[in-house]
């Protein structure tokens, strides 16, 4: 090799070196920049225990702490996503993604009852012994109840989620969906349509950036907190804009509202077709609420969305879907009561999930059933006795 040549390849290896570690050296800094920004991001619920409804509650801040660790789950066909199986203190979950359910010990249950939902179905901010379904079955001890609930999921999630379990042969004698908030807080989205959940953007983005291998690989750290900035100005922007247009478009509205009967008459069909009792319930939300909500901090576009869908929702049921009425449960003004339920717009505590679960019992129409409408936790600190 001439010397020429010799000094060509010492400068080419020279800079496919440099290249190879300012690619490393900047993946390890994308890396710690994203561990970083993960570790000092503020937690959604870190001073939720210090609520009023939380007073005396000596379990409150651990189980905030194991909510916030929870992983986003995992992908599930049909319904976007589920949990997987987690064992703590407070929260607990099996391998079919169903929250734990805790009913009286001395319970001799002889029917069975699914109930379906979002997060507020599940629990946040409610230890396993005081979520809705647990005090479904505290209260109907003849009632061997089912969580159903997951974060996110609108009403049609909820819907797929009871016919992946129809078909393999579950037939619960009562089910019970509870709904709206959901369907509002996340169609009403500007970025988001009359029939999407939760993540359809966050889907959508990675495949639309799904590549054949490329030098993207090589810097995938990089590429992740470009994408993570990006992301972030994104919804920044769209916040600055107003985030949501059901207000300003009834259409949508109108779309929304029709989208959770259309469900609900389905699981109706569905569910009372085989000699079952189905129930839909219209949650209620802080925007509408008379209870104490002074130490809340709530956007009011959000709640002009609620305004925007929610009367067409009970309007739509009193003249267009008539069917549904000896299934409707209206349960907006549940809480109404000088009292502090939630722990932001739609999620309680304890206390408020003790009287939901009242109003759900008391509807129930159960021959020969043990029936308790009587308070399992004091007013005042929502602590279980």
């Amino acid at each position: 090799m001439s010397n020429k040549s010799a000094e060509i390849f010492k400068i080419s290896f020279f800079n496919i070196f440099l290249l190879l570690a300012l690619i490393t050296l900047g993946n390890v800094l994308a890396v710690i920049v994203i561990n970083q920004y993960n570790a000092n991001k503020t937690k959604q619920y870190a001073e939720s225990h210090l609520f009023p409804n939380y007073e005396g509650v000596d379990w409150a801040r651990k189980h905030f702490e194991e909510y916030d660790n929870l992983t986003k789950g995992y992908f599930a066909s049909f319904v976007g996503w589920r949990r997987p199986p987690y064992s703590g203190e407070t929260i607990n979950i099996d391998e079919n993604g169903l929250r734990r359910t805790v009913g009286l010990e001395d319970a001799d249950p002889q029917k069975t009852i699914a109930l379906y939902g979002g997060s507020t179905m599940w629990g946040t901010g409610a230890n396993d012994e005081t979520t809705i379904p647990s005090y479904v079955a505290q209260k109907s001890p003849n009632l061997k109840a089912y969580n159903f609930g997951e974060t996110g999921y609108i009403s049609h999630q909820s819907f797929n989620r009871f016919f992946e379990s129809y078909s393999a042969g579950f037939r619960p004698d009562i089910v019970v969906f509870y709904d709206g908030v959901n369907d509002v807080w996340n169609r009403c989205r500007r970025e988001h349509g009359s029939y999407s959940h939760a993540r359809e953007q966050e889907i959508r983005t990675f495949l639309a950036n799904r590549r054949e291998a490329s030098f993207m690989d090589v810097v995938g750290p990089m590429n992740d907190l470009a994408g993570r900035v990006k992301r972030t100005l994104a919804s920044r922007k769209r916040v600055a804009e107003g985030p949501y247009d059901c207000q300003e478009d009834p259409e949508k509205a109108e779309r929304i509202a029709r989208n959770l009967l259309y469900d609900w008459r389905l699981m109706k069909d569905l569910v009372e077709g085989y000699g079952g009792q189905f129930v839909a319930i219209l949650q209620p939300h802080a925007y509408i609420s008379k209870s104490r909500i002074d130490y809340l901090s709530l956007d009011p576009r959000l709640g002009e969305e609620y305004a925007a869908v929610y009367p067409r929702v009970v309007d739509l049921i009193a003249t267009e879907f008539q069917d549904l009425q000896k299934n409707f449960l209206d349960l907006r003004t549940a809480l109404d009561r000088d009292e502090a339920f939630y722990i932001d717009w739609c999620h309680l505590s304890p206390n408020g999930n003790e009287i939901i679960a009242s109003h759900i019992v008391e509807r129930l129409d159960q021959e020969g059933s043990s029936k308790s409408t009587k308070l399992l936790t004091p007013a005042v600190n929502g602590s279980s006795e």
